[in-house]
């Protein structure tokens, strides 16, 4: 894992202004670009939305990267870059943020993009009637609780338009990752027309300011974009289509590389990991990512909000044995951060140490006080969505609680998008599997979302020690002190047992060799613009 994302300002003192000094990245590969050529992505499933403020799932970002651009953007190794701002400045310790946007940067139909124009994308964002998932991003920005919870008025966001493109935001504490935030979707500017910004989804009336435009979307189907002509930098962008492939079933993406239908895949099958590795290793990229797959329970009734439950369930979890299974590179995990992230001091389960022998014990005498047995087991449902892997590791930790606890599972599967509705109705779950990437190299990005008030709290959690905890972190402007911070927010979290971690991801692609541009990186993001090809005729 690289150590952590690339400073992108050069320091000229302390306390005085920063400025961006970065050089811009290169075609990956001729300087005459291949504007005839087509790369086919496997997307891992459909998009919720591709609006940028609604979209809260990994299908939807990888396309939005594409169809947008914003203040500062991805690079192909996971960095961030400089992007409709050619460069800023950083001042009043790092609350003050001053962007100055290129003026070649221009809207897909050839208008400009404006400050203004990312001053109405924050405060739709900001808005409560539009229901931002992915809002919390901007949290730090001046206002923006009061404005999301109605009691000011979006003309209140701490967002401004000192000029036409130079615009200005102001936090309310110092944010080290902010810069990292503002590449992803929700931090997008929105064409804005009539002085009313304009959000479309459909081909015909899209408008973007990214090195793609939305071309064609077939719904359950293949989603086409084009090279855009009036993207600020569309001389470098070598391929001239991307398409789309929304293929839930690893085996069936893996099926259509092999045959030449795909160029990358979403992911591998891991029943065929070890045999491409082996038949194929020049397609085969595997590189640590910064996620984590764990379970969630329902700690808002019966029986799951009960602790000595939760640690009995999270002890009676074999997560060596059940990577191994897997059989993919994952790491067990005994925490909520991942390693590697940059200035964070992991804190992990006190009994991760324990022989397999023991942890099952001590999780049969927790079983035991939390009223179960023999004479009256716990009858428990685990919910996930399709695909050969969820049903694996369900099929796994089913068997391990049966076996050393002696809990009546029933399984639950259902379809990815009926799966997503399904996790606002905590009366049809007890126990949902989920994933969550980070968006960003900081532990925040994994501590934010088990605050008691965020959205993506799929558990419920509600701990005001934890919340202050993170709160007093996210305000901290010395790096040892915040990682403190950090570190005791995480222990906290984990002696609640509101999740039962299971393993920190790997990423895993195959890429045709005739690609050039895809690079490892931390965050497995891979945007198209990086991208070329060179197929062999």
């Amino acid at each position: 894992m690289r150590p952590g994302l690339k400073i992108l300002t050069c320091l000229f003192g302390i306390g005085i202004l920063t400025g961006a000094c970065v050089k811009e990245p290169q075609p990956g590969a001729s300087d005459q670009p291949d504007t005839q050529s087509i790369i086919r992505r496997g997307n891992g499933g459909e998009p919720g939305s591709l609006d940028p403020a609604l979209a809260e799932d990994i299908h939807a970002f990888s396309i939005l990267t594409d169809l947008y651009e914003g203040l500062v953007t991805v690079a192909a190794d996971g960095s961030t870059l400089p992007g409709v701002a050619g460069s800023w400045e950083i001042g009043d310790n790092g609350r003050i943020y001053t962007f100055v946007l290129r003026d070649n940067a221009r809207w897909s139909n050839g208008e400009p993009v404006l400050a203004a124009d990312f001053v109405n994308a924050f405060r739709r964002v900001a808005n409560p009637a539009t229901a931002s998932v992915y809002g919390f991003l901007l949290e730090n920005i001046g206002n923006f609780a009061a404005v999301q919870s109605g009691d000011l008025p979006a003309e209140q966001l701490a967002v401004i338009a000192i000029e036409e493109r130079l615009l200005e935001i102001r936090l309310t504490n110092p944010t080290p990752h902010f810069l990292a935030a503002l590449t992803m979707p929700v931090a997008f500017p929105v064409y804005t027309t009539a002085s009313k910004p304009k959000v479309s989804t459909a081909p015909e009336t899209f408008v973007g300011n990214g090195a793609y435009i939305l071309d064609s979307v077939v719904p359950g189907g293949a989603i086409s974009i084009k090279r855009s002509p009036t993207f600020r930098d569309a001389g470098s962008v070598a391929v001239e289509q991307i398409i789309y492939l929304p293929l839930a079933d690893p085996d069936a993406e893996l099926n259509m590389y092999r045959s030449g239908e795909l160029d990358i895949t979403h992911t591998i099958p891991p029943t065929q990991l070890q045999m491409l590795r082996a038949d194929m290793p020049e397609h085969v990229r595997i590189a640590p990512s910064l996620a984590l797959y764990y379970l969630a329970f329902d700690l808002t009734e019966p029986p799951l909000d009960d602790r000595l439950l939760r640690q009995s369930l999270n002890m009676a979890i074999d997560r060596e044995q059940l990577v191994s299974i897997i059989g993919r590179g994952e790491q067990a995990a005994f925490g909520i951060v991942p390693p590697g992230v940059a200035n964070h001091d992991a804190a992990r389960f006190t009994w991760r140490e324990l022989p397999a022998a023991e942890r099952q014990q001590q999780a049969q005498e927790l079983y035991l006080r939390a009223g179960y047995g023999d004479a009256s087991p716990l009858a428990l449902q685990l919910t996930y969505d399709a695909g050969d892997i969820h049903e694996r590791i369900a099929l796994a930790i089913s068997s391990m609680w049966r076996e050393v606890l002696g809990v009546e599972v029933t399984i639950f599967k259902m379809e990815w998008q009926y799966f997503l509705a399904t996790r606002e109705n905590r009366a049809a779950w007890q126990v949902m599997r989920f994933a969550w990437f980070g968006d960003y190299d900081d532990a925040s990005t994994f501590m934010n979302i088990f605050r008691s008030n965020d959205p993506q709290n799929l558990a419920a959690y509600a701990n005001p020690d934890y919340d202050k905890l993170v709160a007093d972190a996210s305000a901290e402007p010395n790096d040892r002190q915040r990682a403190a911070l950090m570190q005791n927010a995480e222990a906290l979290l984990l002696d609640d047992y509101p999740i039962a971690p299971l393993y920190f991801f790997v990423s895993k692609h195959m890429v045709s060799p005739g690609i050039a541009g895809f690079e490892n990186n931390i965050l497995d993001r891979h945007p198209s613009r990086f991208l070329s090809v060179n197929r062999a005729d």
